[in-house]
Protein backbone atom coordinates (compact mmCIF):
# COMPACT_ATOMS: atom_id res chain seq x y z
CA UNK A 1 0.00 0.00 0.00
CA UNK A 2 1.40 3.80 -1.17
CA UNK A 3 2.15 6.28 1.45
CA UNK A 4 -0.96 8.00 0.15
CA UNK A 5 -3.43 4.88 0.84
CA UNK A 6 -1.83 4.46 4.10
CA UNK A 7 -3.09 8.14 4.96
CA UNK A 8 -6.31 7.79 3.53
CA UNK A 9 -7.18 4.38 5.58
CA UNK A 10 -5.84 6.29 9.00
CA UNK A 11 -7.95 9.03 8.10
CA UNK A 12 -11.08 7.37 7.90
CA UNK A 13 -10.65 5.27 10.59
CA UNK A 14 -9.87 8.51 13.30
CA UNK A 15 -13.05 9.96 11.99
CA UNK A 16 -15.34 6.77 12.75
CA UNK A 17 -13.50 6.76 16.06
CA UNK A 18 -14.78 10.31 16.18
CA UNK A 19 -18.08 10.14 15.21
CA UNK A 20 -18.48 6.91 17.51
CA UNK A 21 -17.11 8.79 20.24
CA UNK A 22 -19.48 11.97 19.90
CA UNK A 23 -21.95 10.09 19.74
CA UNK A 24 -21.67 7.95 23.02
CA UNK A 25 -21.07 11.43 24.55
CA UNK A 26 -24.34 12.91 23.51
CA UNK A 27 -25.98 9.43 24.27
CA UNK A 28 -24.34 9.67 27.71
CA UNK A 29 -25.62 13.67 28.25
CA UNK A 30 -29.10 13.51 27.52
CA UNK A 31 -29.00 10.43 29.73
CA UNK A 32 -27.71 12.29 32.76
CA UNK A 33 -30.40 14.98 31.75
CA UNK A 34 -33.50 13.07 31.61
CA UNK A 35 -32.57 11.36 35.18
CA UNK A 36 -32.18 14.88 36.65
CA UNK A 37 -35.31 16.12 35.27
CA UNK A 38 -37.06 13.00 36.68
CA UNK A 39 -35.69 12.39 40.13
CA UNK A 40 -34.73 16.73 40.64
CA UNK A 41 -35.92 19.03 38.46
CA UNK A 42 -34.38 22.23 40.69
CA UNK A 43 -30.99 20.89 39.69
CA UNK A 44 -31.36 21.67 35.74
CA UNK A 45 -30.64 25.30 35.48
CA UNK A 46 -30.15 27.73 32.40
CA UNK A 47 -27.20 28.83 31.01
CA UNK A 48 -28.08 32.37 32.35
CA UNK A 49 -29.50 32.32 35.81
CA UNK A 50 -32.98 33.29 35.50
CA UNK A 51 -35.07 36.03 37.03
CA UNK A 52 -37.21 35.51 40.20
CA UNK A 53 -40.88 34.44 39.56
CA UNK A 54 -42.92 37.92 39.27
CA UNK A 55 -45.87 37.01 37.44
CA UNK A 56 -48.14 34.04 37.78
CA UNK A 57 -50.47 34.01 34.66
CA UNK A 58 -53.76 32.16 34.96
CA UNK A 59 -56.00 30.47 32.84
CA UNK A 60 -58.96 28.57 33.74
CA UNK A 61 -62.30 26.96 33.03
CA UNK A 62 -63.76 27.78 35.75
CA UNK A 63 -64.11 30.87 39.17
CA UNK A 64 -61.02 30.09 40.97
CA UNK A 65 -58.88 33.46 40.36
CA UNK A 66 -55.90 34.30 40.55
CA UNK A 67 -55.54 34.90 44.31
CA UNK A 68 -56.59 31.69 44.77
CA UNK A 69 -53.96 30.17 42.74
CA UNK A 70 -51.21 32.33 44.76
CA UNK A 71 -52.13 31.23 48.06
CA UNK A 72 -52.61 27.83 46.88
CA UNK A 73 -48.97 27.42 45.36
CA UNK A 74 -47.22 29.52 48.14
CA UNK A 75 -44.16 30.19 46.62
CA UNK A 76 -41.46 32.18 48.00
CA UNK A 77 -40.73 35.91 47.26
CA UNK A 78 -37.07 35.20 45.76
CA UNK A 79 -38.01 32.23 43.75
CA UNK A 80 -36.45 31.63 40.92
CA UNK A 81 -38.29 30.58 37.84
CA UNK A 82 -35.78 27.62 37.15
CA UNK A 83 -35.68 26.25 40.17
CA UNK A 84 -39.40 25.29 40.68
CA UNK A 85 -40.19 22.35 41.25
CA UNK A 86 -43.42 22.05 38.62
CA UNK A 87 -44.51 18.58 39.55
CA UNK A 88 -44.63 19.67 43.46
CA UNK A 89 -46.42 22.38 42.40
CA UNK A 90 -49.39 20.70 40.66
CA UNK A 91 -49.96 18.19 43.30
CA UNK A 92 -50.84 21.09 45.83
CA UNK A 93 -53.40 22.54 43.07
CA UNK A 94 -55.08 18.79 42.33
CA UNK A 95 -55.26 18.47 46.36
CA UNK A 96 -57.99 20.83 46.85
CA UNK A 97 -60.43 18.99 44.48
CA UNK A 98 -61.75 21.42 42.99
CA UNK A 99 -59.29 21.14 40.15
CA UNK A 100 -59.43 17.98 38.16
CA UNK A 101 -56.26 18.83 36.51
CA UNK A 102 -53.45 20.95 35.96
CA UNK A 103 -50.66 22.25 33.36
CA UNK A 104 -47.82 24.31 34.69
CA UNK A 105 -44.84 25.84 32.59
CA UNK A 106 -42.50 28.51 32.48
CA UNK A 107 -42.63 31.79 30.36
CA UNK A 108 -39.05 33.44 30.62
CA UNK A 109 -37.71 35.76 32.18
CA UNK A 110 -40.15 35.57 35.40
CA UNK A 111 -43.95 33.93 34.50
CA UNK A 112 -45.04 31.00 35.35
CA UNK A 113 -47.88 29.87 33.62
CA UNK A 114 -50.52 27.73 35.15
CA UNK A 115 -53.77 25.97 33.20
CA UNK A 116 -56.42 24.47 35.41
CA UNK A 117 -59.55 22.71 34.77
CA UNK A 118 -62.00 22.73 37.21
CA UNK A 119 -65.12 20.55 38.69
CA UNK A 120 -68.69 21.99 38.73
CA UNK A 121 -70.96 21.04 41.64
CA UNK A 122 -73.77 19.60 40.95
CA UNK A 123 -75.03 18.73 45.14
CA UNK A 124 -73.86 19.30 48.74
CA UNK A 125 -73.64 17.57 51.65
CA UNK A 126 -72.66 18.67 55.33
CA UNK A 127 -70.32 17.16 57.38
CA UNK A 128 -68.08 17.70 60.68
CA UNK A 129 -64.44 16.60 61.53
CA UNK A 130 -64.00 15.42 65.02
CA UNK A 131 -66.02 18.02 67.31
CA UNK A 132 -65.50 20.90 64.84
CA UNK A 133 -68.38 22.87 63.57
CA UNK A 134 -70.28 21.48 60.71
CA UNK A 135 -69.27 22.08 57.33
CA UNK A 136 -70.58 22.32 54.15
CA UNK A 137 -69.01 20.48 50.86
CA UNK A 138 -69.49 20.50 47.28
CA UNK A 139 -70.09 16.98 45.43
CA UNK A 140 -69.06 16.95 41.34
CA UNK A 141 -70.35 14.50 39.17
CA UNK A 142 -67.68 12.14 39.81
CA UNK A 143 -68.30 11.95 43.08
CA UNK A 144 -65.49 13.83 44.19
CA UNK A 145 -66.32 15.85 47.63
CA UNK A 146 -64.73 19.02 48.02
CA UNK A 147 -64.67 22.38 49.69
CA UNK A 148 -65.59 25.14 47.06
CA UNK A 149 -63.52 27.97 46.59
CA UNK A 150 -64.57 31.38 44.90
CA UNK A 151 -68.48 30.07 44.16
CA UNK A 152 -71.12 32.78 44.22
CA UNK A 153 -73.52 32.00 47.41
CA UNK A 154 -76.78 32.47 44.74
CA UNK A 155 -75.38 29.16 42.97
CA UNK A 156 -74.40 27.30 46.21
CA UNK A 157 -78.05 28.00 47.74
CA UNK A 158 -79.67 26.67 44.32
CA UNK A 159 -77.68 23.40 45.01
CA UNK A 160 -79.87 20.06 46.45
CA UNK A 161 -78.34 18.70 49.80
CA UNK A 162 -77.70 14.71 49.57
CA UNK A 163 -78.94 12.59 51.96
CA UNK A 164 -78.70 8.82 52.78
CA UNK A 165 -75.39 8.50 52.04
CA UNK A 166 -71.63 6.98 54.10
CA UNK A 167 -68.85 9.51 54.20
CA UNK A 168 -65.42 8.25 54.47
CA UNK A 169 -62.26 9.93 55.20
CA UNK A 170 -58.98 9.22 54.34
CA UNK A 171 -56.70 12.27 56.72
CA UNK A 172 -58.34 15.56 55.57
CA UNK A 173 -60.16 14.69 52.89
CA UNK A 174 -63.53 13.02 51.67
CA UNK A 175 -63.49 9.79 49.53
CA UNK A 176 -65.66 10.26 46.40
CA UNK A 177 -68.95 9.25 46.56
CA UNK A 178 -70.35 6.30 44.32
CA UNK A 179 -73.38 6.65 41.83
CA UNK A 180 -72.85 10.76 41.26
CA UNK A 181 -72.95 10.36 37.50
CA UNK A 182 -76.41 9.14 37.53
CA UNK A 183 -77.64 11.43 39.65
CA UNK A 184 -75.69 13.73 37.92
CA UNK A 185 -77.78 12.98 34.95
CA UNK A 186 -81.36 13.25 36.74
CA UNK A 187 -80.25 16.95 38.11
CA UNK A 188 -78.99 17.90 34.62
CA UNK A 189 -81.84 17.02 33.08
CA UNK A 190 -84.42 18.73 35.73
CA UNK A 191 -82.57 21.99 35.54
CA UNK A 192 -82.51 22.08 32.13
CA UNK A 193 -86.04 21.24 31.04
CA UNK A 194 -88.15 21.61 34.55
CA UNK A 195 -86.18 24.92 36.23
CA UNK A 196 -89.20 25.39 38.45
CA UNK A 197 -89.55 21.69 40.04
CA UNK A 198 -85.32 21.50 40.33
CA UNK A 199 -85.48 25.28 42.23
CA UNK A 200 -87.57 23.14 45.16
CA UNK A 201 -85.82 20.07 45.42
CA UNK A 202 -84.17 20.04 49.00
CA UNK A 203 -82.75 16.74 49.39
CA UNK A 204 -81.65 13.86 47.19
CA UNK A 205 -81.46 10.75 48.98
CA UNK A 206 -79.07 8.11 47.06
CA UNK A 207 -79.92 5.12 50.04
CA UNK A 208 -82.16 3.23 47.29
CA UNK A 209 -79.91 3.74 44.60
CA UNK A 210 -77.60 1.11 44.91
CA UNK A 211 -80.02 -1.67 46.43
CA UNK A 212 -83.03 -0.82 44.45
CA UNK A 213 -81.97 1.74 41.73
CA UNK A 214 -84.16 4.19 43.13
CA UNK A 215 -83.53 7.81 43.89
CA UNK A 216 -85.95 9.59 46.11
CA UNK A 217 -85.88 13.56 46.14
CA UNK A 218 -87.96 15.79 49.05
CA UNK A 219 -89.59 19.10 47.98
CA UNK A 220 -92.39 21.23 48.74
CA UNK A 221 -94.27 19.65 46.06
CA UNK A 222 -94.47 16.28 47.47
CA UNK A 223 -92.92 14.86 50.61
CA UNK A 224 -91.25 11.78 48.65
CA UNK A 225 -90.24 12.31 44.31
CA UNK A 226 -89.17 8.52 43.67
CA UNK A 227 -87.29 8.51 40.59
CA UNK A 228 -86.15 4.75 38.97
CA UNK A 229 -82.67 5.07 37.36
CA UNK A 230 -83.95 2.51 34.30
CA UNK A 231 -86.06 4.36 32.91
CA UNK A 232 -85.51 7.51 31.25
CA UNK A 233 -85.48 10.69 33.21
CA UNK A 234 -86.80 13.47 31.11
CA UNK A 235 -90.22 11.26 30.92
CA UNK A 236 -90.09 10.53 34.28
CA UNK A 237 -89.99 14.46 34.88
CA UNK A 238 -92.79 15.31 32.58
CA UNK A 239 -95.00 12.86 34.26
CA UNK A 240 -94.02 14.24 37.55
CA UNK A 241 -94.88 18.04 35.88
CA UNK A 242 -98.54 16.28 34.41
CA UNK A 243 -99.10 15.26 38.17
CA UNK A 244 -98.44 18.12 39.61
CA UNK A 245 -100.44 20.26 37.66
CA UNK A 246 -103.47 17.80 37.86
CA UNK A 247 -102.78 17.88 41.29
CA UNK A 248 -103.47 21.72 41.71
CA UNK A 249 -106.37 22.04 39.40
CA UNK A 250 -108.56 20.58 42.16
CA UNK A 251 -110.52 22.45 44.19
CA UNK A 252 -109.41 21.32 48.01
CA UNK A 253 -105.48 19.99 46.90
CA UNK A 254 -104.55 17.87 50.03
CA UNK A 255 -100.49 17.98 50.15
CA UNK A 256 -98.81 15.28 48.50
CA UNK A 257 -97.20 12.36 50.65
CA UNK A 258 -95.36 10.38 47.10
CA UNK A 259 -95.32 10.31 43.76
CA UNK A 260 -93.72 6.94 42.36
CA UNK A 261 -92.19 7.66 39.12
CA UNK A 262 -90.01 4.02 39.53
CA UNK A 263 -92.38 1.89 38.03
CA UNK A 264 -93.56 3.14 34.96
CA UNK A 265 -96.43 5.43 32.90
CA UNK A 266 -99.20 4.06 35.85
CA UNK A 267 -97.71 6.40 38.80
CA UNK A 268 -98.82 5.89 42.13
CA UNK A 269 -99.66 9.05 44.48
CA UNK A 270 -100.94 9.41 47.79
CA UNK A 271 -101.93 12.26 49.76
CA UNK A 272 -101.73 13.36 53.45
CA UNK A 273 -104.87 13.07 54.52
CA UNK A 274 -106.35 15.86 56.77
CA UNK A 275 -106.70 15.32 60.44
CA UNK A 276 -109.81 14.25 61.77
CA UNK A 277 -112.52 15.85 63.90
CA UNK A 278 -112.75 14.49 66.73
CA UNK A 279 -116.55 15.24 68.16
CA UNK A 280 -115.77 14.57 72.11
CA UNK A 281 -112.57 16.61 72.81
CA UNK A 282 -114.02 18.98 70.19
CA UNK A 283 -109.89 18.39 68.63
CA UNK A 284 -108.76 17.72 65.92
CA UNK A 285 -106.31 14.71 65.21
CA UNK A 286 -104.59 12.61 62.65
CA UNK A 287 -105.86 9.29 63.94
CA UNK A 288 -106.25 6.92 66.41
CA UNK A 289 -102.65 6.04 66.78
CA UNK A 290 -101.50 9.50 66.67
CA UNK A 291 -100.08 8.96 63.36
CA UNK A 292 -101.44 10.97 59.90
CA UNK A 293 -104.22 8.07 58.74
CA UNK A 294 -103.11 6.01 55.79
CA UNK A 295 -104.59 5.99 52.17
CA UNK A 296 -106.59 3.02 52.24
CA UNK A 297 -108.35 5.57 54.95
CA UNK A 298 -109.88 8.02 52.37
CA UNK A 299 -113.61 8.42 52.34
CA UNK A 300 -116.11 9.51 49.62
CA UNK A 301 -116.38 12.94 51.83
CA UNK A 302 -112.79 13.77 51.03
CA UNK A 303 -111.96 12.54 47.71
CA UNK A 304 -108.78 14.41 47.76
CA UNK A 305 -106.98 11.71 49.89
CA UNK A 306 -107.99 8.84 48.10
CA UNK A 307 -105.20 7.11 46.81
CA UNK A 308 -105.00 7.52 43.08
CA UNK A 309 -102.95 6.44 40.13
CA UNK A 310 -102.10 8.79 37.33
CA UNK A 311 -101.31 7.66 33.74
CA UNK A 312 -99.31 10.57 32.58
CA UNK A 313 -98.49 11.26 29.42
CA UNK A 314 -94.64 11.45 28.87
CA UNK A 315 -95.00 15.63 27.92
CA UNK A 316 -92.43 18.01 27.89
CA UNK A 317 -92.50 19.35 31.32
CA UNK A 318 -93.61 22.74 31.57
CA UNK A 319 -91.24 25.03 33.55
CA UNK A 320 -93.26 25.90 37.04
CA UNK A 321 -94.03 28.83 38.96
CA UNK A 322 -91.29 28.11 41.64
CA UNK A 323 -92.46 28.36 45.52
CA UNK A 324 -90.50 29.09 48.49
CA UNK A 325 -88.49 26.17 49.55
CA UNK A 326 -89.63 24.66 52.99
CA UNK A 327 -87.14 24.48 55.64
CA UNK A 328 -85.67 20.93 56.39
CA UNK A 329 -83.83 19.55 58.57
CA UNK A 330 -80.85 19.07 56.87
CA UNK A 331 -78.41 15.98 56.11
CA UNK A 332 -75.37 16.13 58.08
CA UNK A 333 -72.50 13.37 58.57
CA UNK A 334 -70.17 13.69 61.84
CA UNK A 335 -66.74 12.10 61.96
Amino acid sequence: MSSTGRKRMIFATAKSVAVLVFACACLWGGYEVYVTWQENPAKIKAPVKSAPVKTISLRTDGVLDQAWVTRTLSLPKTADLMELDLYALRERLLESGQVSAAVLSRKFPDTLVVSIEERSPIARVNARFGEGDPETFLVARDGVVFRGSCFKDELVQTLPFLGGIALKRSGNKLLPLQGMSTVADLLGTARVNAPGLYRNWTVVSLEKLQSDGEIVVHSPDAAEIVFGTRDDFYKQIARLDYILDEAKKNPAPAPLKSINLAVGEQVPVSFELPAVENSDQGAKTPSRSGRPAANHLASASNPAARPAVFRAPPTRPASATPTAPAHRPLPRRDF
